[in-house]
């Protein structure tokens, strides 16, 4: 038994979009290198998918929460 909650049931509401690699690998390396100057703290992200878009930095971690699947979206810790 899980308390991750992927909510499959409502997936057949949205069309199903290809992952843009390039342009997230992109946005993660910005967002490790460059987000620090804008408070960014973690970003989190599945580790296969980090892996599968070739980006490491400190900042990058996985959450591990088994609340929510990360294979389809980011979350950022943001601090002061």
């Amino acid at each position: 038994m899980t308390l991750r909650w992927d909510l499959d049931f409502l997936q057949s509401l949205w069309r199903p979009l290809p992952l843009e690699e390039g342009r997230t690998a992109e946005a993660l390396r910005w967002l490790s290198a460059e987000g620090s100057g804008f408070g960014i703290e973690k970003i989190f992200v599945e580790p296969h998918l980090a892996q599968r878009l070739g980006v490491e930095a400190g900042s990058i971690r996985f959450q591990g929460c088994r609340a929510a699947r990360h294979d389809d979206h980011i979350h950022m810790q943001v601090g002061k």
